[in-house]
């Protein structure tokens, strides 16, 4: 294997100290210019960090006695809360609606903090590549909005360090981890996924049995919350979201039908490649162990949220994790070739994810005073299904890694490791 220079200590800080200055003067410009925002495909209502405004409100109601499930009084919109009833302890700790402002950039804070310790460029071209991640119009939209997947991020930032420890009672940790994600947002449960990460078999099933029956213990306590999100969850459609079933609802197809289609499709893919071991016997090397993992936990939790419903853009921002895979395993001759050629595809379906959505508001926007609103209408609805082939095929080249990745843990579960 070829493996690339490593750069000196002060190159690599050099590095990632400009990448993190970089985007902060990019995030900066629209802070100044909140305008500007409509368009790169991001609208701003009332100003910044709504998102967290309404959990703050949410907690607020529910110390006043109100039903925070109700549509809320005290939000800018009325919105009832639509998320676990761990959230509704904010108050508890002192936090409430005057203090949106510090926690709204806390939070973007400490999520560019733990995206800058996984990105870590040690060339000019991985520097942009991670640039072009960190300033797309999905990041910037959780960062605007505050939302609370960034408090997924940081607090499943550690997962992998965690099972990769030499020490054993520090990969235990990992479950503890997952579930406390989970009980926060729900999706985050897709991530045990990564709890088939390989160790002695002894250590594995004690792993995977502790997190089955910590899911099964936080699904008893949320199970309230999960009958309240069927009923008043938001409900994204058209540009800046994604899903499975978005490329068949604009075709005019709703209820449960495009949404088993999506899982059937999924389904099938799934199938092929564990019958057909899709990534032969290939496994990364120990030195690409770290992207490996963080490029699963991201494929994992992206994945389960485009199959399972539809999602509002910022839930890219866990494409984070998947871009130093990306970067560097196509460059990586130890790596068989068509594990090469498949990433290296899925580094440009990334991009485009990423990108076409405010490439495509950018050109509606030039619409406005041109066209009717009508006509701009379906101009805006067939520019997004001309991009659904671009998140399908990014999402179908996700499930061969990731069906990969579950096939040789389960194997590992079974027969355990030398």
């Amino acid at each position: 294997m070829i493996e690339p220079a490593k750069p000196a200590p002060l190159s690599w800080t050099l590095r990632t100290g400009l990448l993190g200055i970089m985007t902060l003067y990019y995030w900066a410009a629209f802070f100044w210019h909140p305008v500007w925002l409509r368009h790169v495909g991001i609208i701003q209502y009332k100003g910044w960090f709504l998102d967290a405004y309404a959990l703050l409100a949410s907690s607020d109601a529910a110390a006043l006695g109100l039903d925070p499930y109700a549509p809320n009084p005290l939000d800018y919109f009325h919105r009832a809360h639509v998320y676990s009833h761990w959230w509704l302890h904010l108050h508890d700790v002192g936090l409430t609606r005057a203090d949106v402002v510090w926690v709204g950039a806390g939070l973007g804070a400490g999520f560019l903090l733990m995206a800058l310790w996984r990105l870590r460029p040690v060339s000019a071209g991985q520097f942009l590549w991670y640039l072009a991640v960190l300033c797309s119009s999905p990041v910037i939209l959780g960062v605007d909005r505050a939302n609370n997947d960034l408090v997924i991020f940081i607090v499943l930032a550690p997962l992998v360090p965690c099972l990769l420890s030499r020490r054993g009672v520090v990969r235990l940790l990992a479950p503890l981890l997952v579930i406390a994600a989970a009980m926060l947002k729900y999706y985050p449960a897709a991530a045990g996924l990564l709890l088939l990460t390989a160790a002695p078999r002894r250590e594995l099933r004690a792993r995977v049995a502790i997190t089955l029956g910590l899911l099964v213990l936080a699904g008893w306590g949320v199970a309230g919350d999960l009958a309240h999100f069927g009923q008043i969850g938001p409900k994204p459609e058209g540009l800046m979201s994604f899903g499975a079933a978005a490329f068949f609802n604009t075709l005019g197809w709703s209820g449960w039908l495009p949404k088993a289609v999506g899982l059937a499709a999924g389904a099938a893919v799934v199938a092929a490649c564990w019958f057909r071991r899709a990534l032969g016997d290939w496994r990364p090397a120990p030195e690409q162990q770290s992207d490996w993992l963080h490029f699963v936990l991201g494929a994992a939790l992206l994945t389960g949220c485009f199959f399972m419903g539809m999602n509002y853009g910022y839930r890219w921002v866990f494409s984070i994790w998947m871009a130093p895979f990306l970067w560097t395993s196509p460059a990586d001759l130890a790596v068989p070739p068509e594990v090469r050629r498949l990433a290296r595809s899925m580094r440009w379906l990334l991009l485009l994810s990423l990108w076409w959505d405010p490439a495509c508001c950018l050109v509606i926007n030039q619409l406005t005073g041109v066209m009717t609103g009508g006509a701009i209408v379906r101009v805006a609805d067939g520019l997004f299904l001309a991009g659904q082939p671009i998140d399908w095929a990014f999402f179908l080249g996700l499930l061969v890694f990731l069906s990969s990745f579950a096939r040789r843990g389960m194997d590992l579960l079974r027969a355990g490791t030398p």
